[in-house]
């Protein structure tokens, strides 16, 4: 085979790698939907057991707006630090606690805390905003 067309075959790959690691990374975190001027990333879906005797449990996904575009690196960098701070968090909840809005809404801020503790930055300048894409209980 000529080196040329190996050599060339191998730029194509190379560009066609960076264009797919590129789309993936812009899946989870980029311009919020609506045209708004926020960042976001996504959390994939977390599963664990709930507190309490009745053997129930939680699977949450998640999306972070984040408050410039520089956090959505480091969300990436710290994703296992993320996850296994929302974990713990998880775990430490009863299905009772998670039912009503005002326990969602405590959640949201405590998963926000949470992620900003574990990117070792403020709200103001890490996550502003948790959203729950799926809450599911069972």
């Amino acid at each position: 085979m000529n080196p040329f067309k190996i050599s060339a075959s191998g730029f194509l790959l190379g560009i066609l790698l960076l264009i797919a690691s590129a789309a993936c990374f812009a899946e989870g975190a980029g311009k919020a939907e609506g045209g708004g001027s926020e960042l976001i990333a996504k959390v994939e879906a977390i599963t664990v057991n709930l507190l309490g005797p009745s053997q129930q449990y939680i699977q949450v996904e998640m999306v972070l707006k984040l408050a410039k575009p520089e956090v959505a690196e480091r969300v990436k960098l710290y994703m296992p630090v993320i996850r296994h701070k929302m974990i713990l968090l998880l775990t430490s909840k009863e299905a009772s606690q998670l039912g009503p809005i005002e326990g969602k809404q405590k959640l949201v801020q405590e998963a926000k805390d949470a992620v900003n503790d574990a990117l070792e930055v403020s709200d103001k300048e890490g996550v502003t905003d948790v959203l729950f894409s799926s809450f599911i209980i069972q």
